[in-house]
């Protein structure tokens, strides 16, 4: 099957009732001159190109607990492609742009979403790959100079002009660029939120769903520059010998990104405020400032997210250290805090719940609160499921959402797991469609206001509660990791 779009034409295949296109390129190849530079749109190319088979995916080095690329991908810097999922034959079909997770250092469109789940649904379903760890998110512009003042972001503008691809060539495969849904889970969702505060999103999707994650994440200049500064030790590198990093094997880069990346776990990459891609330093106060700007939002958490780390990574305790890796230096806040909890019998859930309310919960919560003050219409949910060894953890959703279970073990196949797999994936399309989630069976869906706090909670009983006060320390900033 062809398709003659304003990038080019494309052969793709059909595949049962969809249509595919793997591999479109989106942007120049961020190789070269281009790599820790902003991302540059691709002229149109002659001929006719082949998108049966998946692009590169974006460098990265094995994360425990997170997922491998499929076995059809190859890892290359020249990693900048996108797929398209269109049922047969649609017109002006509502788009849904996935953005995978992958704590900013793994995975690819690939992953974290089964298109045919929302193809179904009528959408048109996008996803792509993005720059990632040090070569997607590592400030080097101390060392580089002020033309890389945005290498922080480049992975975010990566997805920034992958939605501008969408607007301009997603009608020639029947999808509707004046209807966009973003959603993404995890770093996905961090990824989502900074787009909602981005300078040049703006107008390039009508809705956002958030799974797991929002603009808590986005980290100050002097942080950014801290990582990087680690990053050129662990590289050998110093700065009268800087710039030796733009000719370096990417393969290197790999190599240099690894200790830094273990040392300090989740917040080792992500977006920066750098003064350019953000029109100001402090998240909260851009999304109550965005009164302009026009999309809706839904959002949520899982209630124990942190239990993935007590399983999967096997942390019973919050030591000094692991809260260096989680916190920075904001330790000092949460270790007092978590020294108030009490040593019982249930010890485990109170420290699942404690993490989760630090590094998840309380996060995502802010975001609804500011967005909803900026007049944008907002619906906040938790995922209570627990039938399982891993309760109600982090990417939970992805079992009822795409029918996948990534880091679930044991996913149940009972008729009120379906039930409950059939609402969340029908409430959550019935708000990328028209902008109210809704679903047969689903008790009402209350938008989330200031003065009415509802949430909708999913579990075997899916019931509207009020939503809990946010639980850190009044002292902790809204910015979860900050380094001296």
């Amino acid at each position: 099957m062809i398709v003659d779009a304003p990038c080019g034409k494309l052969e793709g295949r059909e595949k049962g009732t969809v249509v595919q296109f793997l591999g479109i390129p989106y942007a120049a190849p961020p190789v070269g001159p281009l790599r820790f530079r902003p991302t540059e749109p691709l002229p149109r190319w002659e001929g006719v190109r082949d998108c049966r088979r998946p692009g590169h995916a974006a460098p990265q080095t094995a994360v425990p607990g997170l997922a491998h690329l499929t076995k059809n991908e190859t890892m290359d810097e020249d990693c900048l492609y996108l797929n398209v999922t269109a049922p047969k034959a649609c017109r002006h079909a509502p788009v849904l742009f996935w953005i995978h997770g992958g704590a900013f250092q793994k995975g690819s469109g690939l992953l974290g979403i089964r298109p045919e789940q929302f193809t179904a649904e009528g959408f048109v379903v996008v996803s792509c790959n993005y720059r990632l760890g040090a070569l997607g998110f590592l400030d080097v512009s101390r060392w580089l100079g002020d033309s890389y003042r945005q290498s922080g972001n480049s992975g975010l503008l990566d997805i920034i002009q992958a939605l501008r691809w969408v607007r301009d060539n997603i009608s020639a495969f029947g999808g509707d660029p004046d209807h966009v849904t973003i959603m993404g889970q995890s770093a996905g969702a961090k990824l989502c939120g900074a787009l909602t505060i981005a300078a040049d999103s703006d107008g390039l999707f009508r809705r956002a769903v958030l799974c797991s994650g929002a603009v808590q994440c986005i980290r100050d200049r002097h942080t950014a520059q801290s990582v990087a500064e680690q990053f050129f030790a662990e590289a050998g590198l110093t700065k009268d010998r800087a710039a030796e990093l733009l000719t370096l094997p990417w393969q290197q880069i790999l190599r240099a990104q690894t200790p830094l990346f273990t040392r300090l776990n989740l917040h080792a990459v992500g977006p920066v405020f750098d003064g350019v891609t953000f029109a100001g330093d402090e998240a909260q106060a851009l999304l109550r400032s965005s009164t302009g700007r026009t999309y809706d939002l839904l959002l949520g958490t899982n209630r124990d997210e942190m239990e993935l780390y007590w399983h999967v990574y096997g942390v019973h305790e919050l030591d000094e250290a692991l809260a260096v890796r989680l916190f920075g230096n904001r330790a000092p806040v949460v270790l007092d805090a978590a020294a108030k909890l009490p040593r019982d019998a249930s010890w485990h859930e109170r420290l699942v719940h404690f993490l989760t309310e630090y590094v998840y919960r309380a996060g995502t919560v802010g975001m609804a609160e500011a967005a909803a003050a900026a007049g944008h219409p907002v619906y906040l949910y938790r995922l209570d499921w627990d039938r399982q060894a891993f309760r109600a953890c982090h990417a939970s959703e992805t079992q009822f959402l795409m029918g996948m279970g990534l880091v679930i073990r044991d996913m149940d196949r009972s008729p009120a797991h379906e039930a409950l797999g059939q609402a969340m994936r029908s409430a959550f399309s019935s708000f990328m469609k028209t902008g109210r989630p809704g679903a047969p069976g689903l008790p009402p869906w209350p938008r989330f206001t200031a003065e009415d706090r509802q949430m909708m909670v999913f579990d075997g009983e899916c019931h509207v509660a009020e939503t809990p006060p946010v639980e850190t320390d009044p002292r902790m900033p809204y910015a979860v990791f900050a380094l001296d």
